[in-house]
Formats: structure tokens, sequence, C-alpha cells
């Protein structure tokens, strides 16, 4: 039997190894990422690589009440994530990765960029799941075999790789205006949000990375849009005046944690199908993603104005897309799906930027008509019987407004960035919800849960939320030759109710994170972390389910310390 001084020793074995690799791969003759010498003024060619290093450590033990405690079982339907690293120490993730990124460029406005990652991660070398032993006797396994299927070991340990970036640029001229196109792979991001990706004028303009989400709290929303297939432009009407567009020809979901790893939602839970539904019946299975009937057509138009008199920038949208996130559904009697089959939904937008003494202040406001509702999960709703349109939608009204202010040298630091953003979402109308399952108005979505607090407590949809996220970022200069340090902290909290759609602000939860990086001569960076997870939660009579009002999970004893370190050549 492997003893706990073994258990540790082996995963900081291969963190040393694994390392070694990485500075090997960071030397300057090795990670040859350069600009090229082409020889011509007009032509510029450059392929950059930032090459990472990630060791996770468990911060808490598991709580008993979700792994079991030895003399009961622990919960049903996220035992096997939570237990996967269970105790205080152990690693949870032991990862180096490459992101590589090549842009030709003629005359500035003319070429081409590729970029994609590829990764490895030796925490997850054993592709077994670590389900409670009280469930598996009772043959309740949500992995066949407590086996990972080939998609999470894909996803999760490696060594694998995707395309991100994939397009082509050029500029056209329509008389004096200049007009900017874009086709193939890449991302747009429009409106002023900072930390929300569902509150703002950007909802559903592309994936979410939500497992970035989780890893890395405080990650600005922008970055966690994945690229997808479409065409798009900016034409520069006038110096003061832009307009721009999009089309998308492909679809992709957003990239969801996968269950039996260690920010598992749920143990059935990924998008790669394959897993069973036990605590559903005997024979029931998780089959994946059930995709949208059009998966191009998504489309949207901004318009961008800058007059003297506002001193800033105003956005005009209007966007017509599809749903990146899934509804989990019956779809047979003995088959559930994450569904992405909902209707488009249609959002009108607008935004501003100006500063106000000194802060510079940013604001989204959309309305949102039919808007996904969260619904109950697994409803069954048998898609395969052609039973017509059965997603819960509303009309949403959402806004935030954020500050960011820039602070100058003081006793405590020699410069500092303080950002915050509130969140707002209103359900001003039920328009489409034949079945039922929209049944969080009034507080009530299930059996025991008229009571409001344990309506927050389940999650169950209110009519408003509000939700906050802070980020401070002190920085002090040549700390020592050549390096500078910043201590990012950050505190995201869901204030009042649960959001009406999913992935918004719930009363009670949230994330904080709180560390220390080192700059390198610009180079190089190494991050030090404590990440943890705000949570608001309970547990039903039979011990067997936890329940929490967050959109994703149930990860409040979830927290872990994260070193990192990153070359960029």
């Amino acid at each position: 039997m492997m003893n706990r001084k073994t258990k540790f020793a082996r995963p900081f074995k291969r963190a040393a190894l694994v390392t070694a690799l990485a500075a090997a791969f960071c030397r300057p003759d090795v990670a040859g990422a350069f600009e090229f010498d082409t020889g011509n003024p007009d032509l510029s060619v450059r392929w950059d690589n930032s090459i990472q290093y990630n060791l996770g450590i468990r911060a808490r033990n598991c709580d008993p009440n979700i792994c079991g405690n030895g003399r009961g079982a622990g919960d049903l339907t996220a035992t096997a994530s939570d237990r996967k690293f269970g105790k205080a120490g152990d690693v949870i993730t032991n990862r180096i990765s490459d992101l590589s990124e090549f842009d030709f460029i003629y005359k500035d406005h003319w070429g081409f960029r590729v970029s994609g990652n590829v990764w490895y991660d030796e925490a997850y070398h054993n592709a077994s799941a670590a389900p409670d032993p009280a469930f598996g006797a009772l043959g309740l396994s949500q992995l066949p075999n407590n086996q990972y299927t080939d998609y999470i070991k894909r996803w999760n340990r490696g060594p694998s790789g995707q395309l991100l970036d994939a397009f082509a640029f050029g500029r056209v001229n329509a008389g004096n205006v200049p007009i900017d196109i874009k086709v193939g792979q890449h991302n747009i991001y429009w409106g002023e949000s900072v930390f929300s990706f569902v509150g703002g004028v950007a909802d559903g303009q592309g994936p979410v990375d939500v497992r970035t989400a989780l890893t890395a709290p405080g990650t600005e929303a922008k970055a966690l849009f994945l690229p997808t297939n479409q065409i798009s432009f900016t034409a520069q009407l006038t110096n003061k005046v832009t307009l721009a567009g999009e089309y998308y020809l492909g679809w992709k979901p957003a990239m969801l944690p996968d269950g039996g790893t260690y920010f598992g939602a749920a143990d059935f839970l990924t998008l790669g199908g394959g897993t069973l539904l036990p605590f559903i019946g005997p024979g029931v299975t998780f089959n994946g993603t059930q995709r949208p009937k059009n998966e191009m057509g998504d489309w949207g138009i901004a318009l961008k104005v800058r007059p003297e008199w506002l001193d800033g920038s105003a956005g005009f949208y209007y966007r017509d897309y599809t749903n990146k996130f899934p509804q989990l559904v019956m779809n047979s009697p003995t088959s559930a799906v994450a569904d992405y089959t909902q209707p488009r939904q249609q959002l009108i937008g607008f935004s501003l930027s100006k500063d106000v003494a000194g802060v510079s202040v940013g604001t989204d406001i959309t309305y949102r008509r039919n808007a996904m509702l969260g619904a109950t999960p697994f409803a069954p709703v048998f898609l395969s019987t052609g039973q017509g349109d059965w997603h819960p939608q509303g009309n949403v009204f959402t806004a935030l407004v954020n500050a960011i202010a820039y602070f100058g040298k003081t006793p405590l630091f020699d410069s500092a960035t303080l950002i915050g953003e509130l969140t707002y979402s209103n359900l001003l109308r039920v328009t489409n919800d034949p079945y039922k399952l929209f049944l969080g108005l009034p507080q009530n979505c299930g059996a025991g849960t008229s009571t409001p607090g344990v309506a927050i407590d389940h999650g169950c949809p209110t009519k408003q939320a509000y939700g906050l996220g802070v980020q401070f970022m002190p920085i002090w200069y040549s700390v020592f030759n050549g390096v500078d340090l910043k201590m990012p902290i950050f505190f995201s909290i869901g204030l009042h109710g649960n959001s009406p759609v999913p992935f918004g602000d719930n009363q009670g939860q949230g994330a904080y994170s709180i560390g220390l990086t080192a700059d390198v001569r610009q180079k190089y960076t190494v991050s030090l972390a404590y990440n943890g997870f705000i949570a608001r939660h309970s547990n039903d009579s039979a011990g067997i389910l936890s329940n929490s009002n967050a959109s994703l999970g149930k990860y409040w004893d979830r927290n872990w310390i994260s070193l990192t370190f990153k070359a960029t050549f």
C-alpha cells in the first residue's frame, strides 16, 4: 500500500522533472521564437512562444459531505471530482504548455495569423477516477469502470493541443473609407465589461473558457473568449465614427471542466459524453452535446462614436446569436444531453467609456429578447418526439458599470491599479416555458425550496440579481536588478439574488485570489497565488447531495495554491 510519504514524493519528483524540461525549452537557443529578417521593410514575419509551467496543490481536505467520511456516503454527483485529489497537499496540476503564435504582415494591413497551444499534465497520468467506495459498491459510478474517457484524457492529461487563431486579414478602401476585414477563426469582443462574461454586450459573442475562469480568478472576460470561425469587418467612416460587423461561419460550445477532474462541476458532466447517470436510473447515459440546428448565422453590427463633447466613446449594438451554454435535459428515457438547440436570442446594447476625474469609467447596458433562462436540470423533455420549442426563455435587462483607477508612488508601493465592476440583471418577462421548467419565480424551484433562504441556497433564480468584482494590484519596480514585483488581489461575490440566466451572479457565491508575481526583464514571470471559492451551500437530510447556488459546481472546499513559471520569446 502506498504510504503518505510516497504519495507526496512521486508527484513532486515528476514536478521537478517537468520544471527542468520547461527550463530547457526556455533557453533562447531552444525556444526559437523570433522575428524573421525578410529584407523587405514592408514585410514582417514573427513567431512568438510562451512556455508555461503550472504546479497546483490542494489547500484543504475534501469536505466529508462531498467525499464521505468512511462511515457514510458523500455527494452522489460530485464525489469522484472532489476525491481525485482529496487531501490537502495533493498535487492537482503539474502541467507544461506552450502557446505558439505566428504572424505574417505585409504593409501593416495584409497577412494572416495562426496560433495554438499544446500541453501535458503529469498530475493526470493515472486516468482512474476516485468515486466514493460507498457508491461504487452500489454500482453508482458515473465514469465507466471508473476510468476517464478519451475526451477527458485529451483535455486534461494530454499530450494534446488545439488550434486557436487561424485567419487572414486585409484592408480595402470604399472611397475614402478604409475597411479592415478578417476571415477565419478569430475572436471579437465588444463592450466595456472587465470581469463579467455574461453581463455585458459581449454575452454569447464566443465560447467562454470556463476552465480558465475557475483556475485563474480575476482573468479579464475578453481573455476567456475562444476564437470562432467568422467574417468580421471594421470600417472607419470618419475619425469619430466606426462601423463594425461580424457573421459566424461556425459554432463552438463553452469549454466546461470535465467530471472526475479536480475542477469537475459534476462527475458525469463532460461535453465528450460517454458517462453514466445512475442517480436517474439504471442504464441511463450522458451523451455529450446536442448541437444547434443551425451552426452558422450568428451576426452582429456595432457603431462606435467619439464626439468631442462626450470626451469618450459610445457604442450601439445589435446582435442575433445562439447560446454557448447548455441546458441539461433528458432526450429519451435512457439518455441525457447537454442541449444547445435553443432558439436564437437578440441583444440590443449600449456602451460608454470615458474618463471621470482621472478614473476610467465604462458601462454596458443590454436588452435581451428571448434570452435563455436556467431550466431545472434533466427535465424529461424528449427531444426525439419533436415536441417543439421547450426551452425556457425570457426578456432580460442587464447593466454593468466599472471603474479603473491608477495610483502613483506612495510609501506602500510604486504604483497600483484598482478595478471595480458592479453587475445587475433583471428578468422582465418569461416569454416561453410551456413545460414549466423555469421554476424560479416566485421563490420556488422544487420540493422543499419555497422558503426564500433555502431557495437561494439551491440556486433558485430570482427576478433581480447584483454582483461585484474587485481587483487591486500594487507594483514595486526594480526590487532586484531587472525584477518588478506585483501583488494581484481579486475578490468577487454575488450580493443579492440569483441570476435568471446561467453563469450570472449568485448570492453569497464568489471567488478570491491573492498572489505575488515577479516580472524578470519583461521576459520571464514567476507567480505564486492562493486561490479560493466563496459558497453558500447546504446538505440534504439524506446526506447524499450538497446543494449550492453556484451556476456550476460545488467548489467550496477546493481552495488551492498555484505556482506558475512563464517564459515568452
